[in-house]
């Protein structure tokens, strides 16, 4: 045999027992060592990995690629729009849910009031489809919750889909009560994202509670006059005059004692000076609220100024809007819309 047959015989597999033994030589082994290596190159570059949740397969980038953070200005413009597109308040609630997990503080405060600022009445509001983001909310916010969880189990004012108006859904010392707690949480959270809203629904319940839904101009009765219809009643005064005893430090208290003395100087006459003071409600609550309506407030005083024909403290000049363009119907259902009475229905009697 030559020596090219006894190369060719080396590198030829030989049959043994069925099984096929290959027997290399030098030069093929270095052959197939180059070829694994360049494999192993291929698949170090790929080092493919399963994707915890789908189960997919991931390559090596995949894996290194980091998360991109959320600018602010992405999500002030985010919102912005959703606030301009937004057709009922459940679209702006779910942007929070989904977004307050990480919001700054100052997105946060932009998130619930422009919440608040939706619409014309903030009982529109589904405050429990918050409830999952409670976890994330400010303090002010949580316990403005509560409130709201309270005026939609007992309403102070429901509207009244047949006179298109906001009517009394609570008795007379119910109301009074309701009015003091918006009073508390005005002056615990002076300045946060639920302070507004809760100063517009605090000027609602005191208006409807305190002026009876009066309008001597439409020929609309006090719903709370007495064997006349222009006097109050002498029950009501009582009652008035028990809160204001039992809450003297407060504004609520103060005002509602106010009243009263009003209504004694002029004999439980419903004149032009208890009418006057009807229309400065929403001025003597800028005394928990300390926004100047339309001037000057005097604060725990005994004089009125510019117009004002009321005694007692923080009365100022001229007079003021009395729901913020809310329609709020009393017991009888009178009507006070910007801080003059109007028409209604008969709401639910106050004791």
């Amino acid at each position: 045999m030559t020596a090219i047959e006894m190369i060719i015989a080396a590198s030829i597999c030989r049959y043994q027992k069925g099984e096929v033994i290959v027997i290399m030589k030098k030069k093929l082994v270095l052959l197939a060592l180059g070829i694994s290596c360049s494999i192993l190159v291929v698949g170090c570059g790929r080092n493919k990995t399963e994707d915890p949740l789908t189960g997919e397969e991931m390559t090596n980038e995949q894996i290194t690629e980091e998360p991109v953070a959320m600018d602010d200005n992405v999500i002030d413009r985010d919102f912005d729009t959703v606030l301009g597109t937004a057709t009922s308040p459940t679209e702006i609630i779910d942007y929070i849910n989904t977004n307050i997990v990480g919001a700054a503080e100052t997105d946060v405060r932009r998130f619930f009031e422009g919440l608040f600022n939706f619409g014309d009445n903030i009982r529109d509001i589904d405050f429990a489809a918050l409830e999952e983001s409670r976890q994330h909310m400010p303090e002010d916010m949580i316990a403005f919750m509560d409130l709201m969880r309270l005026e939609r189990d007992t309403p102070s004012l429901v509207m009244s889909n047949e006179n298109d108006r906001m009517e009394i859904g609570l008795t007379l010392s119910e109301m009074l009560e309701r009015a003091l707690l918006f009073e508390e949480h005005i002056k615990k959270y002076p300045d946060n994202a639920s302070t507004q809203a809760a100063e517009r629904l605090y000027e609602e319940i005191m208006t409807a509670a305190i002026s009876g839904g009066y309008d001597r101009v439409n020929n609309i009765p006090h719903y709370y006059q007495g064997e006349t219809e222009d006097v109050v009643d002498e029950k009501s005064i009582q009652y008035y005059e028990q809160f204001a005893e039992a809450n003297p430090d407060t504004v609520t208290g103060q005002i509602v004692k106010d009243y009263v003395q009003v209504l004694k100087d002029n004999k439980f006459k419903l004149n032009e000076t208890v009418e006057e003071f009807y229309r400065n409600i929403a001025t003597r609550l800028q005394e928990v609220t300390n926004h100047s309506a339309t001037g000057n407030t005097t604060i725990n005083g005994n004089n009125t100024t510019d117009g004002a024909n009321t005694t007692g403290s923080g009365v100022t000049n001229g007079t003021t809007n009395g729901t913020n363009g809310n329609n709020v119907t009393t017991n009888n259902g009178n009507a006070v819309t910007d801080g003059n009475v109007g028409n209604t229905t008969e709401g639910v009697v106050v004791e």
